[in-house]
């Protein structure tokens, strides 16, 4: 039985086949995955992922750009990532913080940092890579980003605002987390970060979810629309035959009359059906003004009548049908 891959898997997957075509998009897509997900030390660099195809990508920019020594530990879930070395550490930290205005201390970068286009897909793509996760489309729209630093973390939320996707932010569990809840915010997320295949899947899935659930509205509109027309119905019935059987309905005028005749005989039909069964025919609200008049004799009624309704609807209610 083949292993369920997940969407966010699958993002990924796509992202890692991408190619950084400018050495200052590899650089940018490198810095932003280091900052957000990264262990700096004097010496050495650790970085944990549990997606081997961006592990060996990781690895082939940090060993082409730095010649970094690597070590590999393989845990249940994750790989994680070892580069030691000072004078590569002293390389990399001197150019983040040289081109970007990296700060170590807060994850911070200077706000011109990652000003080309073609920088900020590539500093998103290496976001999502190096700590991004997006929950599967069939069900609620979430996006994320889990961020060690709060600086890069704002990094992360100014460089969405460039590309108009509004985000989020929160703390959870030490990290800071920014996230996307809303469908059109992730769509734009995977188009600017180059999940183009993605993106089309997430589109279809999001435009069925959303036929679904309009169907599902209409549905739950008619079956409102249906309860509270039956509700309306029993209770005029309830007040036209206390109108019948006090004596009352037959000394009203001979188009309340009718009116009430055609709900009696009709109790499934709307306002609107009613009044074509009228002489000559009547539109829903000159229907419902003749049936709220006539609930409203009926509840003025006095109290004599009151207490004569029960006796009178049981004198003139007719016997059942017998079975023989």
């Amino acid at each position: 039985m083949s292993k369920h891959v997940t969407f966010s898997r699958q993002v990924k997957d796509e992202l890692c086949r991408q190619h950084n075509q400018l050495d200052c998009c590899g650089f940018a897509e490198l810095a932003v995955a280091l900052a957000s997900a990264g262990r700096f030390r004097d010496d050495q660099l650790t970085i944990a992922t549990a997606h081997l195809p961006y592990a060996d990508r990781l690895i082939e920019q940090m060993s082409r750009r730095y010649a970094f020594l690597m070590k590999v530990r393989q845990g249940s879930e994750l790989l994680t990532l070892t580069f030691s070395g000072q004078d590569a550490m002293n390389t990399l930290l001197g150019q983040m913080v040289s081109e970007l205005g990296y700060d170590p201390a807060t994850g911070g970068f200077h706000e011109r940092a990652f000003k080309p286009d073609c920088c900020l897909r590539a500093a998103l793509r290496g976001f999502f890579l190096a700590c991004g996760s997006i929950a599967e489309p069939q069900g609620a729209y979430h996006l994320e980003l889990s961020i060690r630093q709060p600086g890069t973390a704002r990094l992360a939320v100014r460089l969405l605002a460039r590309a108009s996707i509004r985000a989020s932010k929160l703390d959870r569990n030490g990290y800071h987390v920014v996230y996307l809840k809303e469908g059109q915010y992730i769509a734009e997320f995977l188009l600017q970060s180059g999940a183009h295949e993605s993106l089309l899947a997430f589109e279809s899935l999001r435009v069925e979810k959303e036929m679904r659930n309009s169907v599902n509205r209409v549905v739950n509109c008619d079956n409102a629309n249906a309860q509270r027309i039956a509700n309306t119905s029993a209770r005029q019935l309830e007040l036209i035959r206390f109108l019948r059987d006090s004596r009352t309905l037959g000394q009203l005028p001979a188009e309340l009359q009718a009116a009430a005749e055609a709900r009696l005989e009709n109790p499934d039909l709307s306002l609107r059906e009613l009044g074509e069964l009228m002489d000559p025919p009547i539109g829903k609200s000159g229907m419902n003004h003749r049936l709220k008049k006539l609930e409203n004799l009926a509840a003025g009624l006095s109290p004599e009548k009151l207490e004569a309704a029960p006796q009178a609807r049981a004198v003139s209610r007719p016997a059942p049908e017998s079975d023989d």
